[in-house]
């Protein structure tokens, strides 16, 4: 006993040790990887890109640039918070996990949950010439036995209703990774929705109260956003929120966790959400490497908070001009979606007020994409002949479209 003592001291002291230094993470999300054997460059797929805002062409060049510089980098932590493949491939999810093991090999920790284009897909094709054409998917099964390294051989707990786990990413923290797709009702099509159940908010419950008698920081992972990231995104955008998200956030900032890291909106979006009883959290959402802005995250996680830092592929070998292709290309299809949109809510307005809206509101979808958005002399023109058409006067220089804190570079305290 007496030789083993001082060696089970030096251990916790070791620990302990550990366990006060930053946690370096690494953050990617919507990847919307398609793997480079179900396509090739003909007109199905072109095609795809145009309506769809996912520039698949060239997300897997973009994932190969971001996972080299992670790879070169100190991180120690890679969180993906969903929607990995484009359309839940087996294919593309094999070679998803196959571009991870590098990091792997290097000691980085890997984890991952699904988003709602990973599991049970309708819709898994591969594009050939001009034509799209059925490939296999992944089961609930399938997918936990692909990414076992990347969180679910290693959970200190896994849900038995989803596909939720905890993962410890230091002697003081916890990682809940929460699984809130509806793959289990897919039938002819995906659900866009977020939906956490009763089974797993219990098991989430549970997990939260244990973290606190053992006064373990907790941190969070979902596909789905947690509080609303932009002005009426719950009217709006609704299912780009986690189903009753307002009582969820109240429900996990008051059970102490801190931070959550989100996806979905494709925006890089920091949101701050205080509790009616005065706690806060923050959703952290991340960009996807799927089109502009092409962002990724670093953070350094500490028990007093955390600083983050982002960065952008801009350009690629092979495609020089590639944010600034997919910057114009998202402001034309986020206008003409906006169009649709309006009118499919029933908002019966004159087509000069359509289009001028329409402008407006897809000038700022794009720079809140990019995230820090500040109108810019264009939007603010547009705005100005909005509130023309409107007969509706508008202050230009109070306007606010973004919620605190910033978004892309910024120091938050616990």
């Amino acid at each position: 006993m007496k030789r083993i003592l001082p060696y089970i001291l030096f251990l916790l002291f070791t620990t302990s040790l550990l366990a006060g230094k930053p946690i370096k993470i690494g953050v990617i999300t919507d990847t919307h990887y398609l793997s480079e054997k179900l396509m090739d460059d003909g007109y199905a797929l072109q095609d795809y890109i145009q309506v769809s805002g996912k520039n698949i062409k060239d997300a897997p060049a973009v994932l190969d640039k971001v996972l080299d510089d992670y790879l070169h980098s100190d991180i120690e932590v890679l969180l993906v918070s969903g929607d990995m493949t484009k359309d839940g491939e087996k294919q593309s999810h094999l070679d998803f996990v196959n571009k991870l093991k590098p990091l792997q090999d290097k000691g980085v920790k890997v984890f991952v949950i699904p988003g709602n284009h990973d599991i049970n897909m309708p819709g898994a094709v591969e594009f050939k010439g001009n034509k799209a054409l059925p490939v296999p998917n992944v089961t609930p099964e399938d997918f936990t036995d692909i990414y076992a390294s990347c969180g679910y051989n290693s959970a200190l707990l896994r849900d038995t209703a989803s596909l939720s786990y905890v993962a410890s990413l230091d002697a003081n923290t916890w990682l809940v990774a929460i699984d809130a797709a509806r793959y289990k009702e897919y039938k002819t099509r995906s659900i866009s929705g977020g939906k956490i159940s009763a089974d797993t908010e219990k098991w989430i419950v549970e997990v939260l109260d244990e973290a606190r008698l053992q006064n373990v920081n907790v941190i969070g992972m979902m596909h789905w956003g947690l509080t609303e990231h932009i002005v009426y995104q719950s009217i709006f955008f609704k299912d780009y929120l986690v189903d009753d998200w307002k009582r969820f956030a109240n429900l996990f900032a008051d059970k102490g966790m801190k931070a959550i890291f989100t996806g979905h909106f494709h925006s890089n979006d920091i949101s701050a959400f205080t509790s009616d009883k005065g706690n806060t959290i923050y959703d952290i959402e991340t960009g996807t490497l799927s089109g502009y802005p092409f962002s990724y995250r670093f953070v350094e996680l500490s028990e007093k908070g955390m600083d983050i830092k982002t960065k952008n592929v801009t350009s690629l070998p092979d495609n020089p001009t590639l944010a600034s292709d997919d910057k114009q290309r998202m402001q034309l299809l986020s206008h003409k979606l906006t169009i649709q949109k309006l009118k499919g809510m029933g908002y019966n307005l004159p087509d000069d007020v359509l289009k001028q809206f329409a402008d407006v509101l897809s000038q700022v979808f794009v720079l809140h994409l990019y995230g820090d958005e500040k109108p810019d002399e264009k939007l603010k023109q547009s705005m100005l002949r909005l509130s023309k058409v409107m007969d509706s006067p508008m202050d230009i220089e109070e306007l606010h479209v973004d919620f605190p804190p910033a978004d892309n570079n910024v120091r938050i305290t616990f």
